[in-house]
């Protein structure tokens, strides 16, 4: 779960601090407007690990399924540690998760010429735009893009799927000797899918939108804007929903604000005392 958050995080510093993307649909092109300008790190570089971070979100997602099945299922005998053969299984699904989009950057256009085709696709997009500090056209045409994303999405949906069905067979179909033990690990995992599953299924829209676009061949800038927004706006709904769905956390996190609010409020007490105090003395005098 740490590892998850720790991903979710970094990936929305990456695109609304770092990066910053504006993409120019449905030509697989943009210009990055973050602090990287300032860094001057390369546009090619940051398109990369930009998509890169999404396989790496998936395929986090994706173990901590594993991990969660493989401690209901397997962890008596193990105690939850990684055999090598995971470990095998855990490193092949992170190499692919950086280096899947590597076909699509095997065939990048000469960027003048990708200017062009994207100002003839593109018509009403402004010639400024075009020559934006660090616009970069991955591909003119987006057959090989489409085909790496989608080569992705099925080696890691089936999986995911899987785990979670063997989950869900698990807790509803095995006796335990306790049922306190049950109860708890269902709702444990009711709470963990409703954590993960209501900011991927916002996230779904604007996913959708960036793929239709593409397909579909339609410009519409607003749109591409807000659904890069949405896009940023994960790690914080997903925050948001892991302290709705799990109490302790909640909890904490309540505690800490009365804390400080208690603190402040007995500053505020203590230096209206001291005041009252000195000016009482004052009128004795």
């Amino acid at each position: 779960m740490l590892l998850l958050h720790f991903v979710g995080a970094f990936v929305d510093v990456y695109l609304s601090f770092i990066a910053t993307p504006v993409l120019t649909l449905p030509v697989c092109s943009g210009y990055p407007l973050g602090i990287s300008l300032i860094l001057g790190i390369p546009t090619d570089l940051q398109v990369y690990l930009g998509i890169s971070f999404v396989g790496v979100i998936a395929v986090t997602i994706l173990f901590f399924f594993e991990d969660r099945h493989h401690r209901l299922v397997h962890g008596h005998g193990s105690n939850g540690k990684r055999s090598w053969k995971r470990m095998i299984y855990l490193v092949f699904h992170y190499i692919v998760s950086v280096t899947f989009i590597a076909p699509g950057y095997m065939n990048i256009p000469d960027q003048t010429i990708g200017r062009e085709i994207t100002k003839k696709t593109i018509p009403c997009i402004p010639n400024e735009v075009l020559n934006r500090p660090g616009y970069f056209v991955l591909s003119v045409v987006n057959t090989i893009p489409c085909l790496c994303l989608a080569f992705m999405f099925s080696l890691v949906m089936p999986q995911a799927i899987y785990f979670i069905g063997s989950i869900f067979y698990y807790l509803f179909h095995t006796v335990s000797k306790s049922q306190t033990t049950t109860r708890l690990q269902r709702q444990f995992f009711f709470a963990l899918c409703i954590q993960i599953f209501v900011p991927l299924i916002v996230l779904t829209f604007p996913v959708l939108y960036i793929v239709l676009a593409i397909w579909f061949n339609y410009y519409n800038q607003g749109a591409t804007n807000i659904a890069l927004a949405a896009i940023a706006f994960h790690g914080i709904l997903s925050t948001i929903t892991m302290l709705i769905v799990h109490t302790p956390y909640r909890n904490a996190t309540v505690s800490i604000f009365r804390i400080n609010s208690k603190t402040t409020g007995n500053n505020s007490q203590h230096i209206w005392k001291t005041v009252v105090g000195t000016q009482a003395q004052h009128s004795v005098w």
